[in-house]
């Protein structure tokens, strides 16, 4: 494969040694002109795979939008401006441009006047331009369409068809996704020409790299397994899961509490602190972050050495792209699944899915994870003792030794007051359940009713927006919440018959999305 001696440069300067599957069959594809659909998953190298083409394909000395790189998330689209930079960092005249909602549009407007060749946005913000005539796509020749299937889940693509009208028909398209729902196949059809299918589906799965654990433990005590296998595994970066925002929240303030380096990011989030916890967490600054799966789409941090599921993921397919962030090439990584009982059933789907054996294993003890805690404080204080300067608390030790102390009581007493060894920790017992692999309370169809709301993908209506509001007007647990359906105008869920009242006494005339909702029973949904 020839590329261009600047590409080459910087590739070999990123690391890059052999290419990934996904790269090393489209990149040819690309090279030689042809439309390409790409089945494949988060972590498979598809930046580079249509990253290195576009930048040996693109006229530099053009000041026309030459490539359109559309993304579902913000975060997503900087991720990816930053790995082009870095591909394209020794060639001359290369101008990249993010257009994404959630930043001023002046300074975006600043950026389009330098009269890109790359525009990297979200389908909202990049027809918000287009309608304004701060871009055209006129002189388009690539059109890369990135995770695909979550644009379909988050409700964009009649924006996706609104931008692919506004590009010229001859333009060379490349369409990836994880998964291949029939909208996806049918939008292929309509815009590419004759694509060439390259597949890279479960690679991250079937990488003998990852462990693959998953843990029966009562939903009150998940917290408290999170903090016991991070201290027993001890991952420098380790990504944790939940479905929902309010979950998020929940977790992230109960770690700090626990003294855990976390941070947490979600939609309801200002851009710029998203991007801030971000940049720390790809720096090392945090340690661990708590995310959803729409906030951390796409992310591609090198060195994760750990993935959590703290909630069993809504779909089978999310643990492909939640796991694949870990244990990427030539690194090891492991998986944690915390399963309570109603997401027991769950884990056979994924197996099946993923064609994998998740492991069972038992949460450690409290008394394992004293002992690792101070074997860690030890080696530390030993490392401490043989490569730094002590002058200044040897000044200390001295003083408090003039005080008639000993020693030993000197640091026992610096011990309790690090409260090194957790000695006033809540939770000491066994949390590890035991309960059968399926959960019946769902099973019984007779027992179940159906709710219709009037707020669809029209209004930009996510799984998780709402599971969020369901959960903030009565208690119930997402897993309770089953069969969602997020249509264009309306949506549909189904729960167990007895939180119908509760549901149409607290859920009605309340605000989603901006809008007030309307409740009622489906018709056809109704169980007999």
């Amino acid at each position: 494969m020839k590329i261009k001696n600047e590409i080459q440069q910087a590739i070999t300067e990123m690391g890059f040694v052999n290419l990934t599957p996904i790269q090393e069959q489209t990149i040819p594809l690309l090279l030689m002109g042809k439309d390409v659909i790409g089945n494949s998953q988060t972590g498979t190298g598809k930046t580079a795979a249509f990253g290195i083409p576009l930048l040996e394909m693109i006229d530099f000395n053009s000041n026309d939008i030459q490539a359109l790189i559309i993304t579902p998330t913000r975060e997503l689209s900087v991720q990816i401006k930053r790995e082009l930079s870095n591909i394209a960092k020794y060639i001359v005249g290369c101008r990249i441009v993010n257009v994404y909602g959630g930043e001023i549009i002046t300074r975006q407007f600043y950026e389009l006047k330098k009269k890109p060749q790359i525009i990297i946005g979200t389908p909202g913000r990049i027809i918000d331009h287009l309608k304004r005539k701060t871009i055209s796509f006129d002189k388009l020749k690539y059109l890369v369409l990135d995770e695909a299937d979550e644009m379909l889940k988050m409700g964009f693509v009649e924006d996706i068809e609104t931008i692919f009208e506004t590009t010229p028909p001859q333009r060379q398209t490349l369409m990836f996704s994880a998964t291949m729902p029939k909208r996806i196949v049918d939008l292929a059809r309509k815009y590419l020409i004759n694509p060439e299918v390259v597949r890279s589906v479960g690679d991250e799965l079937t990488n003998e790299d990852i462990s693959q654990y998953y843990y029966k433990v009562k939903k009150e005590n998940k917290t408290e397994a999170i903090y016991r296998l991070l201290n027993i595994y001890r991952p420098t970066l380790a990504l944790i899961f939940c479905n929902t925002k309010v979950m998020v929240d929940k977790l992230t303030e109960e770690l700090i509490e626990r003294k855990i380096n976390c941070d947490k990011i979600h939609g309801d989030l200002p851009q710029t602190t998203r991007l801030d916890v971000l940049n720390k967490f790809h720096n090392g600054v945090i340690e661990v972050l708590v995310a959803t799966d729409v906030a951390a789409r796409g992310l591609d941090i090198k060195h994760v050495e750990a993935v959590f599921n703290y909630d069993v993921p809504e779909k089978a397919e999310y643990y492909i792209h939640r796991i694949g962030r870990t244990g990427r090439i030539g690194n090891v990584g492991y998986s944690f699944t915390l399963v309570s009982k109603g997401e027991a059933r769950k884990v056979a789907e994924i197996e099946k899915l993923a064609n994998v054996k998740i492991k069972k294993r038992s949460i450690p003890t409290y008394e394992k994870v004293i002992d690792v805690k101070a074997s860690k404080f030890i080696d530390e204080i030993k490392a401490i003792v043989s490569s730094q300067d002590l002058e200044q608390e040897y000044l200390v030790l001295n003083q408090l030794m003039s005080e008639n102390l000993k020693e030993d009581e000197i640091i026992a007493a610096l011990l309790k007051k690090l409260n090194a060894l957790e000695t006033n920790h809540r939770i000491t017992t066994d949390i590890n359940e035991d309960f059968n692999s399926f959960d019946s309370s769902m099973k019984n169809k007779e027992n179940q009713i159906r709710f219709h709301i009037n707020i669809g993908k029209d209004m930009n209506l996510t799984v998780s927006d709402l599971l969020d509001f369901v959960k903030s007007h009565i208690r119930i647990t997402p897993n309770e919440i089953q069969e969602i359906a997020i249509l264009s105008n309306f949506s549909f869920f189904t729960v167990d018959k007895k939180y119908g009242p509760s549901i149409l006494a607290n859920c009605k005339d309340k605000k989603l999305k901006g809008k007030r909702v309307s409740i009622q029973i489906s018709k056809k949904g109704k169980r007999r």
